[in-house]
């Protein structure tokens, strides 16, 4: 189990998925990292370097869970890191 957070804005997807289960909204990234600052980071959606949060540093990343093509800007990492990718 990890902590949810969101990255950004959420979308009107999201939103309705949040409505629909009776989820609250998660708290942003920076506030997890502001309380623990080594905090691991899953990446969710994406992998690219261009759309993560500017606040989440690259060596707390131990995951990405997506479905986009590998594309220019994937991340690197120094160390092993988890990848699920499936073309849902």
């Amino acid at each position: 189990g990890g902590i949810p957070a969101i990255a950004s804005n959420i979308n009107s997807e999201t939103e309705f998925a949040l409505k629909e289960w009776g989820a609250s909204l998660p708290p942003p990234i920076e506030d997890i990292l502001a309380q623990n600052p080594n905090a691991d980071v899953c990446l969710v959606d994406h992998q690219q370097t261009s759309q993560m949060n500017p606040s989440i540093p690259h060596d707390n990343v131990v995951g990405v869970i997506d479905h986009h093509a590998l594309q220019s800007k994937t991340i690197i990492t120094e160390k092993p890191i988890y990848v699920d990718i499936r073309p849902w």
